[in-house]
Formats: C-alpha cells, sequence, structure tokens
C-alpha cells in the first residue's frame, strides 16, 4: 500500500497544498501505474454484496417517489430532466440523482472511493463533478463508441468515472466495454457536443476489455478513455452508478456542468418552444 498525502477530510479545495495522513483504502504503486498506463482500473470487491442490496432498493424507491409526484401534479415522466424514460415508461437513467438520496450522497464521499481517487491526484481530493444511476432494463439500449469528454469540452481534463455495480455485469445485459487509447487525446470533433460515435478502426492497435463486474466491483476510468456498451439481451436490469470527479485543485464544476447538462436537453435546436416548456425538474 502507498502513503498518500491528502488535503483533508471532507474534500474541501480550499487549501494551500496537501496535509501528510494515511490513506486506509489507498491504491498501491502497481495499480496507479496501470490507471495512467491503460487509462482504466478495475478494482473487486471494494463494496460488500449486502450494501448494494440497500442501494438497489434506494433505487426503486427513488423511482416510484418520483413517478408517483409526476402522477400527483399531473406531469408527463417523460418530461422529467432528471430522468431518461424508455417508451413503456420505465426509467433507463437518473441523471442528476444523489441530491434525492441521502443514502447515495453519502456514497460519493466514502473514503473507499475518495482515498483512491486522491492517489491518482497527487494525494489531493476529487471533487463530485456529475452523478448519474442507469437502470438498463431489460431490452434496452446500450451507447455507441465514445469519450466523455465530448460532452464535458472545456472543462478541466482531470475527469474521471468510477462506475459501480449494484447488480452483476455481464455481455449479455450489456457491460461497460473500456479500450486502452486514452493518450491519444480527443478522438471526436471539438466542439460538435454531438452524439458521433468514434470510428473503431482509429483503436485498432489498442486493447478492448469487457468490464465484467459482480455487485460491489467498481471500474474508474479516464474522461478521454473510449468506451461503449451493447443493449441489454438479458431477462433483468444492470444497474450501475456511474460517479465523475475531477482534481480539487481544477475547483469545483458540478453547478456549471448541470447548467450546461439542461440547456443541451432543451436547447431551441432540439425542439420547438412549445414542448421545452413542458420539460420540469423533479
Amino acid at each position: 500500500m502507498v502513503s498518500v498525502e491528502r488535503p483533508s477530510e471532507m474534500g474541501t479545495p480550499q487549501w494551500n497544498g496537501p496535509q501528510r495522513r494515511h490513506l486506509r483504502f489507498a491504491l498501491d504503486t502497481a495499480e496507479v501505474n496501470a490507471y495512467k498506463e491503460k487509462g482504466f482500473l478495475i478494482l473487486r470487491e471494494v463494496f460488500q454484496p449486502v450494501e448494494m442490496e440497500f442501494y438497489r432498493q434506494e433505487a426503486g424507491r427513488i423511482v416510484d417517489r418520483a413517478l408517483s409526484l409526476s402522477r400527483e401534479f399531473q406531469l408527463e415522466p417523460k418530461y422529467n430532466l432528471r430522468f431518461e424514460m424508455l417508451a413503456d415508461d420505465q426509467p433507463w437513467k437518473i441523471d442528476p440523482f444523489v441530491s434525492i438520496s441521502p443514502l447515495f450522497s453519502a456514497l460519493v464521499r466514502d473514503r473507499r472511493i475518495m482515498d483512491r481517487l486522491a492517489c491518482l491526484y497527487d494525494g489531493y481530493e476529487a471533487v463530485l463533478f456529475k452523478d448519474k444511476l442507469i437502470f438498463k432494463p431489460p431490452d434496452s439500449h446500450g451507447n455507441g463508441l465514445h469519450q466523455d469528454y465530448n460532452w464535458w469540452q472545456g472543462f478541466p481534463h482531470s475527469l474521471l468515472t468510477v462506475s459501480i455495480a449494484l447488480d452483476a455485469s455481464t455481455k449479455e445485459n450489456g457491460c461497460t466495454e473500456l479500450w486502452t487509447g486514452h493518450h491519444q487525446g480527443f478522438l471526436h470533433e471539438p466542439g460538435s457536443l454531438d452524439k458521433t460515435q468514434i470510428d473503431p478502426e482509429r483503436l485498432t492497435n489498442e486493447a478492448r476489455v469487457y468490464v465484467e463486474l459482480e455487485p460491489g466491483d467498481i471500474a474508474i476510468f479516464t474522461c478521454f478513455t473510449p468506451h461503449a456498451a451493447a443493449a441489454n439481451t438479458s431477462d433483468s436490469a444492470r444497474r450501475m452508478l456511474f460517479l465523475s470527479y475531477n482534481d480539487s485543485r481544477d475547483g469545483e464544476h458540478y453547478a456549471a456542468h448541470y447548467e450546461h447538462f439542461r440547456w443541451y436537453r432543451t436547447r431551441s435546436d432540439r425542439m420547438e418552444k412549445a414542448e421545452r416548456t413542458k420539460y420540469y425538474f423533479l
């Protein structure tokens, strides 16, 4: 285990430099080097399966409450900016979600995550940038080959994502697929902010890994790591948390990101004004 400096328990960016403290859940040197070389790291049994059962139950409560409120106020769930709904009124994604769940909010700051990220940030704390919960029910879609930075252009390059498996994640239910290649930099068209996929031919010489996880396993990958996920062809959901952070030395960008996120979801070139007025945030 590597003894790494870190600035504080809570992760405030207001300091002059890292204080010397021991990180209980530090990455070792080989893990840090593997992350820097490949652009991702897979860690097993970071959380216990019984913990994941509590989070699965909480995810269900969040959905039930949101749908109940929508009915109460006679709102269409598909226009809730926090939710991405499928055609059969099942949720595919909640983004953001920790603000409506004290349980998930505490997980964001769990030292089993934060200590490991501090090792990747030279001992400095990570700061939350984005949080989303993907349900991915049976027969639902996946995502094409992309880099997250395509939607985060203008924000710090230190951004990374921690994915935490609530359910087992397999090839059958559309597990995340990660490619080495982050060293190639940005592979999308600068300034596009669109859903154009990366040409797989650009990654011919890169390794591809199917990230099959058990509940409680995690994967960490950079904002430039190419990745994709196939559709869920199984008969059960693949619930996964995606928590994105940046190095606290780069400041806090959570509010700015979500201001941009909501603009992107309702911008005028995507829909008529009459439709935009139907959107709400619940």
